[in-house]
């Protein structure tokens, strides 16, 4: 677990420091945007690296894939953001895509009686 946390923690600081060359956030909004950046990219980066150890079981299953694209994606938007000092927040609410895809799975995988998220 210790693994998971430290990509996590590298993915927060390299948000940190791309978004600290900007200079520090000044007023609400921006420290708002910065938290979130930093709230974002530890979850993509610890979610990234907890399901590196998956890859073989569910390799095969198209949903496993997705959802993974969609954290690299997520977390290539949250650095981007903060390199370039965006503080508007809908660009973090697309960053959370993964997560509405994941709550999506879930239901699915509930609703069909599944004990695994990734189906297809």
């Amino acid at each position: 677990m210790i693994v998971p946390v430290m990509a996590g923690a590298l993915s927060a600081m390299a948000a940190a420091v791309l978004r600290l060359l900007r200079g520090r956030p000044r007023g609400s909004e921006e420290l708002e945007a910065f938290a979130l950046a930093l709230l974002l990219a530890f979850i993509d980066g610890f979610m990234l690296a907890y399901l590196a150890q998956f890859y073989s079981a569910f390799a095969h299953r198209l949903t496993f894939h997705v959802f993974v694209y969609m954290l690299l994606a997520s977390l290539t938007a949250v650095l981007y953001a903060c390199y370039k000092g965006v503080t508007e927040l809908r660009v973090y609410a697309v960053a959370m895509t993964p997560w509405f895809y994941i709550l999506a799975l879930v239901a699915l995988a509930s609703l069909t009686g599944s004990r695994t998220v990734f189906l297809l």
